[in-house]
């Protein structure tokens, strides 16, 4: 079971399906311009608030990983384009193959712990072992802003956020931090807020070929992230995103007790998964009420729409162990897809809605859902030889089809 190649010739066919990014203003306050790797660290690593890293066009192989930890910081590449300015890893493959030297927590090339208002833009994450961004998901990392970004060849996660008092306080005791760092109030104090993922590409080449990692070589997905409140994924394009043998986890895999979040108008092309809003394997509860505390759910309050999925031997959308939840206006069209079903929704604890989506017809039933979420008016048929353009994600209805 295997997720098919993209057309990878077609790159800039698929990119036109998605909303283009509008250009940055100007910067202005206190702006610091940058020209070689270690200026870019000590740059983001010395950062004043209210700063404007601006990196110079290049191709930049890091030598180790950087830190961001101040507030108010915007890092921009200075053309704009994306592809101008690359920060590369130098790691492909194998996860314990480290040429990128790391100081905090797993291999990444930008990582982010007590930061507010950041803003990262038009440039390329590159050859990671594993991850691209990886935001600490105890570092109360609020109102970050991930705009035109590319991560392209990131063999984890593009962009990753980790439990909310997993990592930061993980060598430390209750007595030595002077507080119990899993209680709720600890969460909500530090859980990342107001976050915005747009205009970005996240792009593979080949499925993951390193098989020692946590899943045979599936561990991998675009983004992973937890405990969010009030996130906007949005206008992004997601291309091969895809394990050793079809495992990959979803390319937006949103879980542990994220709330307000809306996943709309992406197009994922040829991903094995392409969203997973909750996970299947870390079920919170045996009973259907939420039991409280940092596992009462995984996703609530939150919203699938609009987007479009090609091709994945997976599911297309997974939502699982959630309230409140609705699917709607997703179009969804595989050949690959044998043993999944294309929508799948379980594990709520209250409602949940889905409807108004179009699928092309699965081997087998589109739906697979608990009794406590309402199906409703979707389409579900052969549609191929409606659709515009397949392959690049065009499913529009033909002209002779709109007649």
């Amino acid at each position: 079971m295997f997720t098919a190649d993209p057309q990878y010739d077609r790159l800039d066919e698929m990119l036109a399906q998605v909303k283009p990014a509008e250009p940055l203003p100007e910067p202005t306050g206190k702006v610091v311009r940058v020209s070689t790797a270690w200026e870019i660290i000590r740059a983001v690593e010395d950062a004043e608030e209210n700063t404007t890293i601006v990196i110079a066009k290049g191709h930049y192989v890091m030598p180790r990983d950087f830190i961001l930890d101040t507030n108010h910081v915007t890092i921009r590449g200075e053309t704009g384009n994306r592809e101008d300015v690359i920060l590369d890893g130098n790691a492909e493959y194998d996860q314990h193959f480290k040429p990128l030297s790391t100081r905090f927590g797993a291999p990444g090339i930008l990582k982010l712990i007590r930061c507010k208002h950041v803003m990262i833009a038009d440039l390329t994450f590159y050859n990671s072992p594993k991850y691209g961004i990886m935001m600490i998901g105890d570092g109360r990392v609020h109102n970050l802003t991930v705009y035109n970004v590319k991560f392209h060849n990131i063999w984890a996660r593009g962009l990753k956020g980790t439990g909310p008092y997993r990592i930061d306080h993980s060598l430390y005791s209750a007595e030595e931090l002077g507080y119990e760092p899993k209680n709720d109030d600890h969460l909500e104090w530090n859980r990342p807020r107001f976050g915005r993922v747009q205009h970005c590409l996240f792009i593979n080449d080949h499925p993951k070929r390193d098989l020692v990692d946590p899943d045979e070589g599936n561990y991998i997905a675009a983004m992973d992230l937890m405990a969010l409140q009030d996130w906007v994924i949005s206008d992004n394009l997601f291309v091969g995103i895809r394990g050793a043998s079809g495992r990959g986890r979803g390319a937006v895999f949103i879980w542990v007790q994220s709330e307000d979040v809306v996943v709309e108008n992406n197009v994922f092309i040829h991903c094995d998964k392409a969203m997973g809003l909750g996970n299947p394997h870390g079920s919170p509860a045996s009973s259907k009420e939420p039991k409280g505390g940092y596992s009462a759910f995984h996703i609530k309050n939150s919203v699938i729409r609009n987007n479009t999925i090609i091709g994945g031997c997976n599911k297309g959308i997974e939502v699982q162990h959630g309230d409140n939840m609705e699917v709607y206006g997703n179009r969804i069209c595989s050949s690959e897809r044998k043993e999944y079903h294309a929508i799948q929704v379980l594990g709520m604890f209250n409602e949940a809605k889905v409807y108004d989506n179009i699928i092309q017809i699965d081997p087998l039933e589109p739906f697979n859902c608990c009794d406590t979420v309402t199906v409703g008016e979707n389409q579900v048929g052969d549609f191929k030889d409606q659709f515009a353009d397949i392959e690049i994600g065009d499913l529009s209805l033909k002209e002779e089809a709109k007649q």
